[in-house]
């Protein structure tokens, strides 16, 4: 057939007239009525192709293509679609030019969108998060392949864990703009509500929109299982192969937010952390067992040993930066016993140069609560003395707090016997 003459348009640029026909005057002629919208300008419709309870088919309106995903998508194509040609080739079943007569045919009395009854767009919310104004907040369930894609890209079986209507619920897929760099299209991610907002992530973004938040999914068996984020979260119940734990789950999504939970945890017979292998991990771990009753905190970071966290553990990505020097767990003595005594050797740390000052030292711990174990530190003492730069001999008043019943050493050689009054003073370890 030959080319279609449009007067004072070049063939190129007749035919990108004809594409900017919008789709939804189109659909509207065909007596299609969008079922709802979507943030971004995007309208879902029955489809036109067959009979269908759910809606399946979109038409996004900013760049007047359509997408129906009720079907197989062509070789080489991610989605079965394209622009207003493309979709009267399909309905009429005739070739490009011809597509291009028919549509200029019904073009001449096609409602514009502003003519049409159209659902109006979610209206969103508008959240601070300190310097940065995030507008037109608006979430949604997830189920937008990009970023179930990304999230399968992070190792977490979606499958699995879609399965609780509590992830569900927490995971969502977020749209928002932002102030400080405005845009025809919105920015999206993966999104996990908290207490306070949103922990948002994507392949190029993770912040928060909102404030900071404890996440709580209570269980219904004893015990806490703590973690630091919902990608290490998702990525436990990847490993376990389970879209849910039964006992109750805490996500601090920040470990600054540790001692908001410290009440609740307090009242847990068992806390399982998860938390992260890298220095601010370490310190809320040593925080929590401070807090905590000796046992009561039970660590499972060990499983993931040299990465950072449980999700660098699931994709086998190694950190960034490197990782604190494997801790022993502590010794049973070291929560239970009445005395010890804690040196400093006058020699280097191993590993250290002796320029660099850092001493060896160790704890050795009594093995009877009582005077003979007591005396047994003392003749320990006598025996290495000589070795010494400093030495306190301690005994345990109440949970971690003990005071000191002698030290010698760092220019006081003479071992010191506080006072009476001093003895009660206590001290934290």
């Amino acid at each position: 057939m030959a080319p279609i003459p449009t007067p004072g348009l070049s063939a190129k640029a007749a035919r990108a007239a004809d594409k900017q026909i919008p789709l939804l005057s189109l659909m509207a002629k065909l007596g299609k009525v969008p079922t709802g919208c979507a943030p971004g300008g995007n309208y879902y419709y029955h489809s036109p192709f067959r009979e269908e309870k759910t809606p399946s088919f979109v038409v996004c309106a900013p760049k007047n293509v359509w997408v129906d995903f009720g079907e197989a998508p062509e070789p080489g194509q991610k989605a079965a679609g394209g622009d207003v040609l493309k979709l009267v080739m399909k309905l009429a079943g005739c070739d490009l030019p011809t597509a291009r007569l028919v549509l200029r045919s019904w073009a001449a009395d096609l409602a514009t969108p502003q003519e049409l009854a159209l659902p109006p767009l979610p209206a969103g919310e508008t959240l601070i998060t300190g310097q940065l104004t995030f507008r037109d907040v608006r979430t949604e369930p997830l189920d937008w392949d990009v970023l179930i894609k990304y999230l399968t890209s992070r190792g977490i079986d979606w499958g699995l864990v879609r399965q609780s209507e509590r992830t569900k619920a927490h995971l969502q897929q977020i749209f928002y703009r932002l102030d400080s760099k405005p845009r025809e299209k919105p920015y999206f991610g993966l999104a996990w509500k908290t207490s306070a907002g949103w922990e948002v992530r994507n392949p190029k973004f993770q912040g928060t929109i909102g404030s900071k938040g404890l996440t709580w999914l209570p269980g219904r068996e004893p015990g806490v299982a703590v973690f630091e984020g919902f990608m290490d979260y998702l990525s436990a119940l990847t490993y376990a192969k389970t879209p849910f734990f039964a006992c109750t789950v805490l996500i601090l999504n920040s470990v600054s937010l540790l001692a908001q939970a410290l009440p609740q945890l307090l009242e847990a017979p068992k806390v399982h952390w998860y938390g992260d292998n890298d220095l601010a991990g370490e310190r809320a771990l040593r925080v929590l067992r401070q807090a905590l009753p000796a046992g009561r905190v039970q660590a499972h970071n060990e499983l993931y040993r040299g990465y950072k966290d449980f999700n660098d553990f699931l994709t086998k990505t190694p950190p960034t930066k490197p990782l604190p020097l494997n801790r022993a767990e502590p010794s049973k003595l070291s929560q239970t016993a009445k005395y010890w005594l804690w040196v400093e050797f006058d020699r280097p740390k191993p590993g250290t140069a002796p320029a660099a000052g850092i001493r060896q030292k160790c704890s050795f711990y009594s093995w009877s609560n009582d005077a003979h174990g007591l005396e047994m530190l003392r003749v320990l003492r006598n025996r290495i003395g000589h070795q010494l730069a400093y030495y306190r001999l301690c005994e345990r008043t109440h949970g971690r707090e003990y005071k000191i019943l002698e030290w010698a050493g760092m220019r006081q050689p003479v071992p010191v016997i506080p006072s009476q009054s001093n003895q009660n003073e206590n001290h934290s370890g």
